[in-house]
């Protein structure tokens, strides 16, 4: 969660309600594939329910959902709702992560959750409510117009052209103007090094890109 605002509370309340898992709250861990790690190094079942800390859950979400044991081990994407935008997929959803998948990936592409099997299931699982200050959103939007860019360049669906046809160009509420500046200082930093994946990967790491904000915006 890094001190950001987030929707623990929120967390918290739903499981008062519903109560059919144990809840573990991972904060102060240091670099993004560490704390998945961290994650479920606290998990003691072979899958567990990853909440981020912008996902405001929905209250009826099925907590009793079970992952299918007779397919290969893989990782479980719901769906969320971009409160900016209006588009509905995976981005910023609740997951359902395979513990042993997640302790053993250790080199990542873009995403650390792709970066291995899953699977898109299409259950709105809350609202990805990233739009809470001028950072959080213009790296938010940034992040995921680099992947769809990089998605593109190998296959290109129509899918994920009204996807990115919707950051780049779709923007209302709160910090709405940054959502629209990080989706195309995106497609700028991406068509600037050709698309080169070395320089993509950088945009993995906050400091990176809290540096390259701060070039941008500030």
């Amino acid at each position: 969660e890094n001190g950001e605002p987030n929707a623990w509370d929120n967390f918290e309340t739903l499981y008062a309600i519903n109560k059919p898992n144990k809840i573990h709250k991972i904060s102060g861990v240091n670099g993004r594939a560490a704390a998945y790690h961290a994650a479920a190094n606290k998990s003691t079942t072979p899958w567990f329910f990853a909440v981020f800390a912008k996902l405001r859950v929905r209250h009826d979400f099925d907590w009793a959902w079970q992952p299918d044991r007779m397919q290969q081990p893989k990782h479980y994407i719901f769906h969320a709702k971009n409160p900016v935008n209006g588009l509905v997929y995976g981005h910023q959803a609740m997951i359902a992560y395979n513990k042993n998948l997640v302790l053993t990936t250790e080199e990542t592409g873009l995403d650390f959750t792709l970066s291995a099997p899953h699977e898109v299931v299409p259950i709105l699982s809350g609202i990805a409510e990233f739009n809470q200050d001028a950072w959080m959103t213009w790296r938010t939007a940034f992040r995921e117009v680099i992947k769809l860019k990089h998605a593109a360049k190998t296959a290109l669906t129509v899918e994920n052209e009204y996807r990115l046809k919707k950051w780049l160009t779709v923007a209302q509420g709160q910090y709405a103007g940054y959502c629209l500046a990080g989706a195309n200082d995106a497609v700028e930093y991406y068509d600037s090094v050709n698309g080169d994946f070395d320089k993509l990967k950088l945009t993995y790491e906050w400091a990176w890109l809290k540096e390259y904000f701060n070039k941008r915006i500030l």
